[in-house]
C-alpha cells in the first residue's frame, strides 16, 4: 500500500466519534477501512485459544484495494483501549493482537485529562442503562472472577508504553482532546503529519463542530432511576419495561434537561464532576509524569494535574 495503516485505539470518550465522522474522510485524505463491528469480530471478541490475526490480514488487505495512493488508511475503534465499565480489562492483549496483525502499522492514542474523562465515562455508563450511582459505580468490584471500573485503566502510560514496545516510539502518536479544544486545525495537521497525509491543509467547515455532546451531569440520578424501568444492553430484563435506552422515557427525560430554563434552575451544577475531584484528586500525577517523560513528541499536560 502507498500510505502506512493508522490504527486509531481511542480512549472512550476523548472525541473519537468527532475523528470517526468527521476528521478520517476523503475529504481529508483519510479512507477507513474497518468499523467497530470489524474490530470487535476479528480482534476483541475472539477467544485467545482461537484467535487468527489472518482474518483480519484478510479483511485489511481486501479493504486497501480501493484506496487511492495518497489517502491513508485508518482503522478507529476505541474498543480496541479496553471497556472503561470493567477496568479497561484486555487492552494490552488487544495490542498484542493489533502488532500480530499489522506490525508496520502507526497507533494513534487520544487521551483526555482524567478528572474530565471520569464524569463523561460515567454518563456513558447512564447513556448504556447503567443504574448504579456514580459513589458505588466508581468503587468498582473486588468480587474474584468479575470487572468493574479501575482508575488503573487511566495510567495512560501504562498502555502507552505497551504499544511502544510493540511499534516503536516513533509510530505511537498520543493526542490530547484538550489540544484539539484549544485549536483543531493545529491538533489535526499534527496527526496528518504523524500519518503521512501530505494531502491534509486544514479541516473542512462542516468538521469545526462538537460531535454528541452528553447530557448534564445534574439529570444522572433522574437517568439512572429511568433505566430500571427500561431495558438497554446493561440492564436487558428490567422487571417493568417501558421502553430501551437511551430511547423512549430517557431521550424524553434528555431533551427536558438540556433546555435551557432547566439549564438555568440547577446553575451548572456537577455532582459526578465534584465527586471526582474529591476522590481521584493526585491519583493520575504519577502516571501523566511518567507519560510525559515518555513521549517523544511534545505534549502539554498542564491540566492533567
Amino acid at each position: 500500500m502507498a500510505q502506512p495503516l493508522v490504527i486509531h485505539i481511542g480512549y472512550h470518550k476523548t472525541a473519537t466519534t468527532w475523528m470517526q465522522r468527521l476528521l478520517f474522510t476523503p475529504e481529508h485524505g483519510y479512507r477507513q477501512i474497518a468499523d467497530h463491528g470489524d474490530v470487535f469480530r476479528h480482534i476483541v471478541q475472539p477467544h485467545g485459544l482461537s484467535f487468527d490475526p489472518e482474518d483480519m490480514r484478510a479483511l485489511i488487505a481486501e479493504r486497501l484495494a480501493p484506496v487511492g495512493p495518497a489517502e491513508v488508511p485508518v482503522i478507529s475503534s476505541e474498543i480496541l483501549s479496553g471497556h472503561p465499565f470493567f477496568g479497561g480489562h484486555g487492552s494490552d492483549v488487544y495490542a498484542e493482537r493489533l502488532a500480530r496483525i499489522a506490525p508496520g502499522a502507526r497507533i494513534l492514542i487520544s487521551i483526555r485529562a482524567q478528572l474530565r474523562i471520569l464524569p463523561s465515562v460515567y454518563m456513558q455508563y447512564v447513556l448504556r442503562g447503567g443504574t448504579m450511582p456514580w459513589q458505588r459505580f466508581f468503587d468498582g468490584t473486588e468480587e474474584p472472577g468479575y470487572f468493574g471500573f479501575s482508575p488503573r485503566h487511566f495510567e495512560y502510560d501504562l498502555l502507552v508504553a505497551q504499544y511502544q514496545r510493540l511499534f516503536g516510539a516513533q509510530n505511537v502518536h498520543v493526542l490530547t482532546q484538550e489540544s484539539l479544544s484549544a485549536d483543531m486545525d493545529a491538533a489535526a495537521l499534527r496527526v496528518a503529519e504523524f500519518a503521512g497525509n501530505t494531502g491534509f491543509t486544514t479541516l473542512a467547515a462542516a468538521a469545526r463542530r462538537v460531535d454528541a455532546p452528553s447530557y448534564p451531569e445534574f439529570g444522572a440520578p433522574l437517568l439512572r432511576r429511568l433505566n430500571h424501568v427500561q431495558s438497554s444492553t446493561l440492564n436487558p430484563w428490567p422487571i417493568l419495561s417501558l421502553g430501551r435506552t437511551p430511547k423512549g422515557l430517557y431521550k424524553g427525560a434528555g431533551y427536558l434537561l438540556k433546555r435551557k430554563w432547566v439549564r438555568g434552575m440547577m446553575s451548572g451544577r456537577k455532582p459526578v464532576s465534584d465527586h471526582v475531584r474529591e476522590r481521584f484528586a493526585g491519583c493520575f500525577d504519577d502516571s501523566n509524569a511518567r507519560l510525559a517523560a515518555l513521549v517523544p513528541h511534545p505534549l502539554d499536560l498542564s491540566g492533567y494535574n
